[in-house]
C-alpha cells in the first residue's frame, strides 16, 4: 500500500533527531527525548502510515531548528559570572 512506510525509516529519522525508543505498549512504539514531547508511532506488521513519517520529519526539523537557535544564542551560563 502506498500510504505505508517501513518502521525503520521513522526510527532512523527520530533517532537522528536525538530521540530514543523508550518502550513498546502493544503496537505503539514510544520515543522520548528530554525537553521534547514523547512521539508515539503505531506499527503494524513492520509498517507505519505515511502520516507518521511526515510528522517525524517535521518534528526532527523542529528539533534541529531549536538546537541551531540555542547554539547561536549561546547559553547565558557559559559566560563570565558577575562575581569575577
Amino acid at each position: 500500500m502506498a500510504s505505508e512506510r517501513r518502521f525503520a525509516e521513522v526510527r532512523k529519522i527520530l533517532e537522528g533527531a536525538g530521540f530514543r525508543l523508550d518502550r513498546i505498549a502493544g503496537s505503539h512504539h514510544i520515543f522520548e527525548k528530554p525537553g521534547a514531547p514523547n512521539f508515539v508511532v503505531p506499527v503494524h506488521r513492520g509498517k507505519v502510515l505515511a502520516v507518521y513519517v511526515r510528522k517525524a520529519q517535521k518534528l526532527a526539523a523542529t528539533v534541529a531548528r531549536v538546537a541551531a537557535e540555542e547554539s547561536v544564542q549561546g547559553n547565558p551560563n557559559d559566560g563570565p559570572s558577575e562575581e569575577e
